[in-house]
């Protein structure tokens, strides 16, 4: 189809270059036949019946392309709908032999969650990967437990954080995510070269009866980028 479509485009545009000298010269000609009171010659006559065939040529190697660009069109759609066809067999079976793994938190794994209208600490229970849904429990509480989808779930990594950043990390003895913004970048503590990294955050509306706004110490873990929400403008 392509092979066609650029011999259809070079004939175009050689055809093109023909109509175009054939009615610059088939208007000279005319100007000097009305100055000189000649008539119309058979020259004249032959070369505008020959312009208006190649113009006809010219459209209808238009609709061939056209033509052309619809089955190329149907035909790569074609192939993508049988691609996507054999793809969803082939995850199925590994589905069912059990060779599928799914990117995301482990049971067991600590996460950020947003179960209603904030974010706490959770642990995660069972993640159900054909409905996208963490079965997770509340770390405050572990009788609670909430059906969570993947969207609202944010894996603690320890993320690479820069002073000023906007962050949400964990307020201190609680298990509940803030907005704070990074005040100084995480580093380990000097006295346990193997201990854990710390982030140290001011958290937003922290400030006490003076105004002073303290620097809080946050292990690294709990701390995490503002999450995008679903239909969130970004």
């Amino acid at each position: 189809h392509f092979e066609l479509m650029r011999a259809l485009d070079k004939e175009a545009g050689s055809l093109k270059r023909e109509v175009d000298e054939m009615e610059k010269k088939i208007v000279l000609d005319t100007k000097r036949r009305k100055r000189d009171n000649s008539g119309s010659s058979q020259e004249v006559e032959t070369a505008r019946e020959t312009l208006a065939s190649k113009r006809q040529r010219a459209h209808q190697m238009a609709g061939e392309k056209v033509q052309i660009s619809e089955q190329a069109y149907n035909l790569a759609e074609n192939y993508i709908n049988k691609l996507d066809l054999e793809l969803g067999k082939f995850e199925e079976h590994l589905r069912t032999s059990g060779e599928f793994s799914a990117s995301g938190a482990s049971p067991g794994d600590q996460v950020a969650a947003k179960p209603d209208e904030e974010w706490i600490l959770a642990r995660v229970q069972e993640y159900d990967i054909n409905s996208g849904f963490y079965t997770l429990l509340d770390e405050d509480d572990q009788n609670k437990t909430y059906s969570v989808s993947e969207s609202f779930v944010v894996m603690l990594e320890g993320a690479r954080l820069t002073r000023g950043e906007e962050v949400y990390a964990i307020y201190p003895d609680t298990t509940s995510f803030y907005p704070a913004v990074v005040t100084s970048a995480p580093r380990r503590s000097a006295s346990a070269a193997n201990g854990p990294v710390f982030c140290t955050v001011q958290f937003h509306d922290d400030a006490d009866e003076t105004g002073n706004n303290p620097d809080r110490q946050i292990a690294l873990q709990y701390v995490i980028r503002p999450p995008e929400e679903p239909g969130q403008d970004t």
